[in-house]
């Protein structure tokens, strides 16, 4: 059974929303001393998945709606700009430079699942 694109996309939008509000919360939460038991939520393994799950959708939710469907390559721009963010936020020059390049990072990912949703149903491209 085929995943429908417009299904792909909702989740790869919920994933990097759920991505920014992680990555803007957790540091607000850890600095909590009665709440440092879950120091574990800042782990690198976690931010990893949620990187790795942000690139395999948009090989299969962005990329192939931009060969097969809309050719319209903004979607394609705001992930990629969203993965930079994430990159620069990676450098830790700073608690605050990572949260803020991450959440923008994210936010753009979000919005790049967003656009092409919306490309996708303005041109009623959904397999039914």
């Amino acid at each position: 059974m085929k995943i429908k694109n417009n299904t792909i996309d909702i989740i790869a939008l919920s994933s990097s929303l759920i991505c920014a509000v992680h990555c803007a919360a957790i540091p607000l939460i850890l600095s909590f001393s009665s709440l440092s038991s879950l120091h574990f939520l800042g782990n690198k393994y976690i931010e990893g998945t949620f990187i790795s799950f942000g690139l395999f959708f948009i090989l299969i939710s962005l990329w192939p709606s931009y060969i097969k469907t809309h050719q319209n390559v903004k979607p394609l721009v705001y992930a990629i700009f969203g993965f930079l963010f994430v990159v620069l936020g990676r450098l830790n020059l700073s608690e605050l430079f990572e949260v803020i390049n991450t959440v923008i990072g994210a936010s753009l990912i979000a919005f790049a699942h967003y656009t092409n949703w919306k490309l996708l149903k303005s041109k009623k491209c959904y397999k039914h």
